[in-house]
């Protein structure tokens, strides 16, 4: 399963008085954006969205060797 040390927050800006981030899957093109609070939010947000689209340890590891140098973070 996907962990919080597989992710990186790429950018935190405000749109329409919502703060947001937008959180990377590292080694991967993957970019999740989430509105929360706090980083442990997003985070958490963006956790729980990958397991809901299936992202596992398996598919992740294929992913990133498929990417490898290309990859955003």
């Amino acid at each position: 399963m996907v962990s919080r040390n597989d992710l990186k927050i790429m950018e935190i800006y405000e749109l329409h008085g919502e703060k947001r981030f937008r959180v990377c899957v590292k080694g991967t093109n993957i970019v999740v954006n989430v509105n929360a609070f706090d980083e442990n939010e997003a985070l958490e947000k963006t956790l729980n969205i990958l397991v809901q689209t299936g992202l596992d340890d398996e598919s992740l590891e294929k992913l990133r060797k498929i990417i490898s140098s290309n990859a955003r973070c």
